[in-house]
Order: C-alpha cells, then sequence, then structure tokens
C-alpha cells in the first residue's frame, strides 16, 4: 500500500495592526519601558511565533504600531495573543487592535507541489 506523504504546512504571517491610546502615551518612558519588558516576557514564553513589532504612528493615520508574527500553529499564534490580550497593555487599555491580516507563506508553492507542478 502506498503511504501519502503529508506536506509539511507552510509558516503562516500574520499583521496585526494596533492603535496606541493616550492612557499609553501619559506614562513616562520609564514606565513605557517596563510595560515593554512585560510584553516581551510573554512573547519570549511562546516560542512558536516569531514577532517583529513595528512603529507606524509616524507613518500612518491608520495604526501607530503593526506586528508581524510568523507561526507553524495557528493554535500558538492565538495563545500568545490570548496571553497578551489578558495582560494591562489591552486591560488598561493602552493599546486596542484594529485589523489583523493573516495569511500562508508561499502556499500557492506548496500546493502545487502536492498537485504535481514542479515549482
Amino acid at each position: 500500500m502506498n503511504e501519502i506523504q503529508a506536506e509539511p504546512e507552510p509558516d503562516s504571517v500574520a499583521v496585526v495592526e494596533l492603535k496606541v491610546e493616550h492612557t499609553y502615551l501619559q506614562l513616562s518612558r520609564e514606565t513605557r519601558a517596563e510595560k515593554w519588558q512585560m510584553m516581551q516576557g510573554i512573547i519570549r514564553a511562546h516560542p512558536g511565533v516569531s514577532v517583529t513589532w513595528n512603529d507606524a504612528d509616524a507613518f500612518s493615520g491608520e495604526c501607530s504600531d503593526f506586528v508581524i508574527c510568523r507561526f507553524g500553529s495557528m493554535f500558538d499564534y492565538h495563545c500568545m495573543w490570548e496571553e497578551l490580550k489578558d495582560s494591562e497593555l489591552f486591560t488598561t487599555p493602552y493599546f486596542h487592535i484594529t485589523r489583523v491580516l493573516i495569511g500562508m507563506e508561499n502556499a500557492f508553492e506548496v500546493y502545487d507541489e502536492k498537485i504535481g507542478i514542479e515549482v
């Protein structure tokens, strides 16, 4: 009997757009640094998710920050955001999520290979 090999799924990528609240901006820079360190601790506790934080407020009126997350497991990604949303960054609130874009990195290539098209 022929076994069908499961293709590894491509990494998923999420772009999470955030808006900073005035409550955060009113904090001293030292206090904001403490909040940043707390958030970094939450992110480090989820090694299955790679996170890049980007400032955008000087370049966009739509969002003040955006976060690029790369992950293999949607559940790992979900758990990280649940923990972040439970933190004071979102419960105070200091930030709120304005939009999320999720996709799979070059998923068409994996699909083409699966149906026998060499890419």
